[in-house]
């Protein structure tokens, strides 16, 4: 697994924010920071250029996104970049693959590391009280602790 790099020279859209992009071989993060150097935004694009490549985007004050490229019949279109819904994020593959690569500011990979913990953990107050959690998310969330409690 190769280290992540900031890619320089990122256009900039507005005052007091930075935009950021760094890259890996299986990753694209692109990110932007307020002036207090907080994260308002990010795009966590995983399985690069491949047929597999999904986005994990997180916006402050709206949350998550798990989006896919849209394939298209047409063949000349199938890098317009038109981001749709898709399914699930396979959780352990991306957090595995994060956490292992070096190269991030350690207050960024923390941030979004967190972040990706959370989306793969549905808020217990938007559920019913009378709700199961279903098996696929004990196992989850059995194996998780395994994992960090070590």
């Amino acid at each position: 697994m190769t280290a992540f790099r900031e890619i320089r020279g990122v256009q900039q859209h507005r005052e007091g924010e930075l935009r950021r992009w760094f890259q890996s071989e299986f990753f694209d993060l692109f990110t932007t920071q307020d002036a207090a150097g907080d994260l308002q935004w990010f795009q966590l694009c995983y399985a690069r250029d491949t047929w597999r490549e999904r986005v994990l985007e997180w916006r402050r004050g709206r949350g998550f996104q798990h989006l896919k490229v849209r394939d298209s019949a047409n063949p000349a279109k199938k890098d317009s970049g038109e981001l749709v819904p898709n399914g699930l994020l396979p959780y352990f593959e991306v957090t595995d693959r994060f956490a292992a690569a070096g190269g991030l500011p350690p207050p960024i990979q923390a941030f979004v590391l967190e972040k990706v913990r959370e989306y793969a953990r549905p808020a217990r107050r938007f559920r019913s009280p009378r709700a199961r959690t279903p098996k696929w998310l004990q196992r989850l969330r059995f194996l998780d602790r395994a994992v960090h409690d070590r």
